[in-house]
């Protein structure tokens, strides 16, 4: 499943406070690939996007895309 709203969303805060994809990782306690899949629109955990949001602030409610728990998420469209 694709999330680019909230990809583009990470991505302009990321770059607004001046970090990396490394830095923003090692201050969440993610990889950096991870940081990158999420900027680039796919899929991550629940946890991932926790650890980010904690850091960069709840997006916008257009933009929270995946929510809850992962494998709900995944058949969310389904439903």
């Amino acid at each position: 499943m694709m999330d680019d709203a909230f990809g583009r969303w990470m991505r302009e805060r990321r770059r607004e406070r001046g970090l990396t994809q490394q830095a923003l990782a090692d201050a969440a306690g993610l990889s950096h690939k991870t940081v990158f899949r999420a900027e680039r629109g796919q899929a991550v955990s629940a946890y991932t996007r926790e650890q980010l949001t904690a850091l960069l602030g709840e997006p916008p409610a257009d933009q929270l895309g995946q929510r809850g728990h992962f494998i709900l998420a995944i058949y969310r469209d389904a439903l």
